[in-house]
């Protein structure tokens, strides 16, 4: 009787963003292989996959970004790492996307800069640097053009697929408290290119892929997005309406 009463399906993001991520997740597919979605290991913020004492010098920092780059199958010694305080270097070709992060190709080396107010938050780090070495994938091994209109996206979600999504999706809000003697105050700023209902749809795709219909890592997940994951999975389950071709629907 209680099952008359259950809300009917519904998908957490617009028609317009649902093809999108469908279609991109089925591209990176065909570029890396349904075997390196299904297997490959998500990576979380413990010491399985990280530093026990995180180190925000350059050498902390680099370490860091060794082990990025390896996650995501780009080989360290094609990187170099740089920092930047408040305004931006004025290097020409420079790939912008904001104050957090940039990305810099030059005699088959890339660059990736870090600014240095955002070094103490070793996740945010994380997320950062996965979305640099993103474009490194992408643009530095020419999968796309620099002229690709959803490239700063679609570098977004290229980290969920290569298993960095926690980070990514759980900095996509950044709250700040501040404190100067009498004075205080708190800000709150969105990150990246990417929705939380974008990310826990396209975690929904990452998990039903990997036939994980109820996974325990969207504990770890943001409430915004393990919400939208969980809606995601259950869409897909009840409706089969997905287009993707790899992802085996179980209609309830």
């Amino acid at each position: 009787m209680l099952g008359w009463f259950r809300s009917k399906p519904t998908c957490p993001v617009s028609e317009e963003n649902k093809a999108w991520i469908e279609n991109r997740f089925s591209w990176f597919v065909d570029e890396f292989g349904l075997e390196r979605l299904k297997y490959s290991e998500l990576i979380h913020p413990t010491t399985d996959f990280f530093p026990a004492d995180y180190d925000y010098t350059a050498a902390g920092i680099w370490e860091i970004m060794n082990r990025v780059a390896k996650f995501m199958d780009v080989e360290p010694s094609l990187l170099r790492l740089e920092f930047y305080r408040h305004s931006l270097p004025d290097i020409e070709g420079m790939w912008n996307h904001g104050t957090s992060g940039l990305y810099f190709e030059s005699d088959g080396q890339f660059d990736i800069w870090l600014e240095m107010e955002t070094l103490k938050d070793p996740l945010h780090v994380v997320a950062t640097l996965a979305h640099e070495i993103g474009h490194v994938v992408l643009l530095g091994q020419q999968r796309i053009s620099p002229d690709e209109e959803d490239q700063e996206p679609l570098t977004d979600l290229l980290t969920v697929f290569f298993g960095l999504g926690l980070f990514s999706a759980n900095n996509v809000i950044h709250e700040n408290y501040w404190n100067d003697g009498p004075l205080s105050g708190w800000s709150i700023g969105r990150r990246g290119y990417v929705t939380m209902e974008m990310y826990g749809y396209a975690f929904a795709l990452y998990a039903l892929a990997r036939g994980e219909t109820s996974p325990k890592w969207l504990s770890q997940l943001r409430l915004d997005v393990r919400s939208a994951c969980k809606k995601g999975i259950r869409f897909i389950n009840e409706t089969g309406d997905c287009n993707c071709s790899f992802i085996k629907t179980k209609f309830i």
